[in-house]
């Protein structure tokens, strides 16, 4: 303390000096306390804050994943159907693709012979094996039917695999030949 410097002079009794320690004290003390008050609720209001919002943020999150589902599942009946329909038309295709054709076996037994032949009966006795019968005019036709039979025999006509001569009649210069034909 310094000469004639008043100011720092404690002038008060013990007890009061206790009593002004112990105010200044309690003051701080209130200080701090108030200080943890607000930073424990600070805490608490950020974990509220936390928890509503992650609740609020998970249940939008599963509408999100309610909608997706329920628009997957409604995509799902969707492609299910076209893949049903893809395989029915690739059934349908090969059934197609495989299924013996009648009117072009027709076409090609018509088309085997020349001229002078005509093919007057032909009957299927099998998928791709037929029972004709042709009407040749004369020797020559007679021999381009024989000649015909052999080039089939040695696979020379397409769509043709066989062809079997089982008989053959003669009536006025008219020859009757029945064959066995087997297509490809």
């Amino acid at each position: 303390m310094k000469k004639g410097d008043i100011s720092n002079l404690n002038l008060l009794p013990s007890q009061a000096k206790f009593q002004a320690a112990r105010m200044k004290l309690e003051k701080t003390l209130r200080y701090y306390m108030s200080m943890v008050g607000v930073v424990w609720l600070a805490v608490v209001i950020l974990v509220m804050v936390l928890y509503f919002g992650s609740a609020y943020i998970f249940n939008l999150q599963t509408k999100k994943y309610n909608q997706s589902l329920n628009s997957l599942e409604s995509l799902s009946s969707d492609i299910v159907v076209g893949q049903l329909l893809k395989y029915r038309a690739k059934v349908l295709g090969e059934v197609l693709n495989n299924r013996f054709e009648y009117s072009t076996a027709f076409e090609k037994i018509n088309s085997l012979f020349g001229p002078g032949v005509t093919v007057t009966n032909f009957e299927l006795k099998k998928i791709n094996q037929f029972s004709v019968t042709v009407q040749a005019v004369d020797e020559n036709s007679v021999n381009s039917v024989e000649d015909k039979v052999e080039d089939i025999n040695l696979a020379k006509v397409d769509g043709v695999s066989k062809a079997i001569i089982d008989g053959a009649s003669e009536s006025g210069n008219i020859w009757l030949i029945q064959l066995e034909v087997y297509l490809k």
